[in-house]
């Protein structure tokens, strides 16, 4: 039996990819091992969305590389060699054996596996509804590594779904580059809601949905998304920029209008729903002037968490040609400014839910009479956690305990078990 150590890198959506790949490995005889000294094969599941993102899996495969004996084998796979697969890679990297694509199964078929071998909990995970992705933003490379936006089928969604559900699931968060549009390319109508309406009748207590893109997210779709119980109440709005010069050349199809009324409707509906949102500083042609835009717009907003991205040209978009392009140090200087304001909105975000009540996937156990997990308002690895005193002596993780607020941080939740 050979042993094979993985390493994956990037996104949930490439995350399912690999923990697939893992599944198909375990079927052919591997044995994973967390050991590279006693391994036979690494395995690397690479990213290249941005330029730090394709270093880290550069980084990885040098590393690697370097450590390689001569009897193990370097596999390389995923988005990197996706988004350069016109290029000879072994040219670039001798010490990798083999390079494969995003996935062993590039379309949508009924062969495509559903077994998978989780990489984080056993308690949640995410299942891949759409891939690739037909929106022309100037600064994205992903329609280029991932082809052209098509959802996946329903019935294998569902088939894959009840895997999840038989091996203990208690969270299913469901991804992809824009669900919001899934099943149009089906001839769908409602897609998204018609396919919730279907895993809201599996035995799952929670579904999460990361990733609805402002365009395509209706004021109809979120009194959708609120009326179902088992849907949580959490929006992960990607607004990118807020000034309407900004948003045109990213080619992001809306304004901060139809932003404010999408937060608008979702918080005169459930004043507790969770806001996320991902904003990018320094795209070319930001000056100060729109840079306080954002700034002012975020104040307004008080999105609940916020990620922050600084702009990078990357080959083979349309942004990397666009003139007036900020330096390097004046975008790291923006994204100071923003994470130094969201720090101080997402605190009184969080203050306000002091007092209310809550449900919490216990994830672990901190001390014996405390426990560690995620609340409704809380994505896993990018949220922060909620810390939960018992008032038994112990949870099992994976047990969904309700709690009442007591404390909270910039970004964690202290709460007492009800």
């Amino acid at each position: 039996m050979k042993k094979l150590y993985p390493v994956s890198l990037g996104c949930p959506k490439n995350k399912v990819d690999f923990e697939k790949l893992l599944a198909l490995l375990l079927k052919r005889g591997f044995q994973i091992t967390l050991d590279p000294e006693v391994a036979d094969v690494f395995w690397i599941n690479t990213c290249a969305f941005i330029k730090p993102a394709l270093q880290e899996s550069i980084d990885h495969i040098l590393e690697l590389g370097n450590l390689k004996k001569t009897y193990q084998k370097l596999i390389v796979s995923g988005c990197l060699t996706a988004r350069y697969r016109d290029i000879n890679l072994k040219e670039l990297f001798p010490e990798v054996d083999e390079f494969y694509d995003i996935e062993p199964y590039k379309y949508f078929s009924e062969n495509e596996p559903v077994e998978r071998v989780l990489t984080e909990t056993p308690f949640y995970a995410y299942l891949k509804i759409t891939e690739g992705c037909s929106h022309s933003c100037s600064y994205c490379t992903i329609p280029q590594i991932r082809g052209p936006f098509r959802s996946k089928p329903l019935e294998l969604l569902l088939s894959e779904a009840q895997n999840l559900i038989k091996i203990g699931i208690r969270e299913l968060i469901l991804v992809g580059q824009d669900i919001t549009l899934y099943g149009k390319d089906l001839g769908m109508k409602e897609g998204l809601v018609f396919l919730l309406e279907k895993l809201s009748f599996l035995d799952i207590p929670r579904i999460r949905l990361l990733y609805l893109h402002p365009a395509n997210l209706s004021l109809s779709l979120i009194r959708n998304l609120l009326g179902n119980p088992k849907v949580l109440p959490y929006f992960d709005l990607p607004i990118q920029h807020a000034h309407p010069e900004i948003l045109k050349k990213m080619r992001r199809p809306y304004g901060p209008e139809k932003i404010l009324n999408l937060i608008e409707e979702i918080r005169s509906l459930n004043p507790l729903a969770c806001v996320r949102t991902t904003v990018m500083v320094g795209f070319p042609g930001e000056t100060e002037k729109e840079f306080v835009f954002l700034l002012e717009f975020l104040q307004k907003v008080k999105f609940d968490y916020l990620g922050v991205f600084t702009f990078y040209p990357e080959e083979g978009t349309t942004g990397i040609k666009l003139p007036f392009q900020v330096s390097y140090k004046e975008k790291l200087r923006r994204k100071r400014e923003v994470l130094k304001l969201q720090r101080e909105i997402s605190k009184e975000r969080l203050f306000q839910r002091i007092g209310t009540l809550d449900e919490v996937l216990i994830l672990g156990e901190k001390t014996s009479k405390s426990f560690y997990g995620i609340s409704k308002f809380q994505a896993p690895q990018i949220d922060g956690l909620t810390y939960v005193k018992a008032k038994k002596n112990f949870f099992i993780p994976g047990e969904i305990v309700k709690v009442k607020i007591k404390k909270t941080s910039f970004y964690d939740l202290w709460a007492e078990a009800l």
